[in-house]
């Protein structure tokens, strides 16, 4: 049993496989964020991570089909299981597995205390979105990114949403054509410019067949790799739901981990 830290997720992670280097399965316990500790502290070694989720909105646990229900998730660990390929990211020298959330995303992660995420879930995200959209001062950023067609896309966006994953934030599927496997992220960019297109997205997202895809402000473009910088002042970011990023930040391509789902 290891207990990951607040400000140093991956490290006794990875203090604790150097000292068991016989290690054949490891299983992360929390969320989304503790699932990508874990995948940071593997690195390159073929060792399968199952998960047992306790996070806020255990967005792996939807993409894999494991019961959100811990209890159930961790019984199914004594049956068989299936390995699933993810393709991990480099964003700025840390390890991402689903997804880089930088602009209204990012704020609400920093602003939303984890004490209230651990005791609401993601009812206090909802409450904090409630009440900081109305001061959102949609930062300005420039996305510059090689794009699956090899030519590259610039663009000036208010927020960008940088996935590996179908879903964001819980179980709707946000990017329905999304492939962790493959070599490429959907990025969405984004340029809302007032609170009215800022709620209508989000709203969007809630329902069936992805209709936020289809607003005017909205792109959906599949990118290689990308680079982030804000135009004026820095912009916050979370990575895999830990907001502890900032503009600039570089996304490219690292290594693959294997993850457990049911079989």
């Amino acid at each position: 049993m290891v207990a990951t830290e607040v400000h140093d997720m991956v490290g006794p992670i990875r203090r604790a496989l150097a000292e068991h280097p016989d290690t054949t399965q490891v299983v992360a316990c929390g969320g989304d964020g503790t699932v990508a500790a874990c995948a940071a502290a593997i690195g390159n070694a073929a060792i399968p991570i199952g998960i047992v989720p306790t996070g806020t909105t255990n967005v792996l646990a939807y993409e894999l089909g494991v019961p959100t229900n811990p209890v159930r998730a961790a019984r199914l660990m004594a049956g068989e299981m299936r390995s699933v390929s993810y393709r991990t990211w480099s964003v700025s020298g840390r390890t991402m597995l689903l997804q880089l959330g930088v602009g209204f995303d990012g704020m609400l992660m920093w602003r939303t205390p984890r004490r209230l995420k651990r005791a609401l879930g993601f009812v206090a995200v909802v409450a904090s979105a409630l009440r900081h959209s109305v001061a959102f001062d949609f930062p300005k950023m420039r996305v510059t990114g090689a794009l699956d067609t090899g030519s590259e896309r610039t663009a000036v966006v208010t927020s960008v949403m940088v996935a590996n994953a179908k879903r964001w934030a819980g179980p709707q599927l946000a990017i329905p054509t999304a492939d962790p496997s493959d070599d490429l992220l959907d990025v969405l960019l984004l340029q809302y410019r007032n609170f009215p297109q800022l709620a209508r997205f989000w709203i969007s997202i809630l329902f069936p067949g992805a209709p936020h895809l289809r607003l005017k402000y909205v792109e959906h473009v599949r990118m290689r790799r990308l680079r982030i910088e804000a135009l004026g002042r820095p912009v916050e970011a979370h990575l895999d739901g830990e907001p502890d990023l900032m503009t600039p930040l570089d996304v490219e391509p690292l290594g693959r981990v294997q993850l457990l789902a049911p079989g």
